[in-house]
């Protein structure tokens, strides 16, 4: 009983003090100290603010210095003023030396010549000035091989030899020949065949287009025939007679 007499006591007195005229000083004094410090602090941070946005006032025109100084337009005017007095030694140079004494000199060489000296100069020049001799004019020429290499009653099958020997390459050829007895060609191979009455045209194909100096066509061919199949004559080679064997 005695000790929780004493523990009520005590109660009463927190409630007390609590409560009391001296509470509420101690309460406005607490807040007058924490809008003081409250102030403190706002005025530190202004300054720092303050000194921070100086700091990066004063770092932006030292970038901007030090940009504009090394920037390429700079470097190219301040470059091209130590480039300047060089430009009139350099036109009095080309303006100095005087043309007068040139063609003195040269007519005095002249009259003075013999013709014996300048016959050898006329001599050059027509030599130098002489054209070369024109090329060789193309010859075309051809020998033709004719063979029938199969033959059944009223048919048969040929081939035409045909070698450029001439010094030209021929692109596209042409070879024709006359038949002799009526004989018509019904289809062919390594030439494209066109026949008027007895005189047959064989043009060369997508494959073989150029024949060159030496080189042999085989064209081949089937016929038919009414009156006998002799050999036909009268060949040529883009225009140009060939001889047989």
């Amino acid at each position: 009983m005695p000790r929780s007499l004493e523990a009520s006591e005590h109660v009463a007195r927190v409630r007390e003090d609590d409560t009391g005229a001296g509470y509420r000083e101690r309460l406005e004094q607490r807040a007058k100290e924490a809008a003081a410090a409250q102030q403190r602090a706002g005025r530190r941070i202004r300054w720092v603010s303050a000194l921070c946005g100086g700091l990066v006032v004063v770092g932006s025109l030292v970038i901007i210095a030090v940009t504009s100084e090394s920037s390429p337009g700079r470097q190219a005017s301040l470059a091209a003023d130590p480039l300047a007095p060089a430009t009139t030694p350099r036109t009095v140079a080309t303006t100095a030396p005087s043309p007068t004494p040139v063609p003195t000199v040269l007519r005095q060489v002249s009259t003075s010549a013999s013709p014996s000296t300048t016959a050898p100069k006329t001599t050059a020049t027509t030599s130098q000035t002489q054209a070369p001799p024109p090329p060789p004019a193309p010859v075309a020429s051809c020998t033709v091989h004719y063979a029938v290499t199969d033959q059944w009653p009223n048919g048969f099958t040929a081939n035409v030899f045909v070698t450029n020997t001439g010094n030209q390459t021929l692109n596209p050829w042409t070879t024709t020949w006359n038949f002799t007895a009526g004989q018509r060609v019904t289809h062919s191979w390594n030439g494209d065949y066109s026949q008027s009455g007895s005189r047959v045209t064989m043009k060369a194909v997508s494959y073989n287009l150029a024949l060159a100096p030496g080189a042999t066509v085989n064209i081949g061919f089937n016929g038919s025939f009414d009156r006998g199949n002799p050999a036909p004559g009268g060949f040529t080679l883009n225009g140009t007679g060939c001889s047989t064997n």
